[in-house]
């Protein structure tokens, strides 16, 4: 009797950005209190208990996931070589990828950031970076975000490529509001 061919197993670091592709799916739509460790698990082929092995919570998997999006992004802006492209469309197209997967799973860590101050720890430390990165205010950069992210979690064609710039925009998606018509984001400069 032969031994059955074994199938090909997963490399760590591969099965590690599935479950967390994945997980930025279930979060961007549930949100953090909403979302199902269960199906996270289900739909990488991994038991919940696994899951609970490699996360210890389900605010630990949130607070990877968010800095795996902070990750695509800064990797998508620090991938625009042309000083004249700018790397607003390139967070832009990033953001939509998956119907505005990862713009809202922004706008779901802004609110968990209300009642978690790790969350809201993380948020500020990687808005910071991004926008130093970027060589823009944080202000301006929590502005673009949440303005692309609650157009693209807000419109009802969700096959739409992009939203709607100002035309006063250029490259960037909007401009920088001042302080006093967002007073409560100042805190992220």
């Amino acid at each position: 009797m032969g031994s059955r061919p074994r199938a090909a197993r997963t490399p760590s670091a591969e099965r590690r950005r599935q479950l967390l592709e994945h997980a930025v799916g279930e979060f961007a739509r549930r949100g953090l209190r909403g979302a199902s460790t269960q199906a996270i698990a289900t739909r990488c082929g991994l038991s919940q208990p696994y899951l609970f092995r490699l996360f210890d919570s389900k605010g630990a998997l949130f607070l990877t996931v968010l800095e795996y999006g902070f990750d695509l992004l800064e990797a998508g802006a620090g991938a625009t070589r042309r000083p004249d492209a700018g790397i607003a469309p390139v967070r832009l197209r990033l953001m939509q990828r998956h119907n505005g997967e990862l713009a809202q799973l922004f706008l779901q860590g802004c609110a968990a950031a209300c009642d978690d101050d790790q969350v809201a720890d993380l948020l500020r430390r990687r808005l910071r970076r991004l926008a130093t990165q970027c060589g823009r205010s944080g202000v301006d950069l929590v502005t673009e975000i949440l303005r692309t992210a609650g157009t693209l979690a807000l419109r009802e064609d969700r096959g739409v490529s992009a939203p709607p710039q100002s035309p006063r925009a250029g490259n960037t998606l909007v401009t920088a509001p001042s302080d006093h018509e967002l007073p409560g984001l100042t805190h992220y400069r």
